[in-house]
């Protein structure tokens, strides 16, 4: 039982003196880039959705 408490211990150190947090800016920056690649990402994601819906829909009709 005591080393889950010295695991406790060490851990709340470490989180409170040895990491270093961003600031609130570099916070905001990081999001804002991950937001702008997610929106890229789905975009393009929804543009190879249209290309293989539009292939297929040809292709299919083309059967008939």
């Amino acid at each position: 039982m005591s080393g889950v408490a010295e695991y406790i211990k060490e851990s709340y150190i470490e989180l409170t003196q040895k990491v270093t947090w961003p600031t609130w800016r570099e916070l905001m920056n990081s999001a804002i880039v991950v937001l702008i690649a997610a929106i890229i990402i789905a975009m393009l994601i929804f543009g190879m959705d249209r290309l293989i819906f539009f292939v297929l829909d040809k292709f299919y009709k083309s059967l008939t």
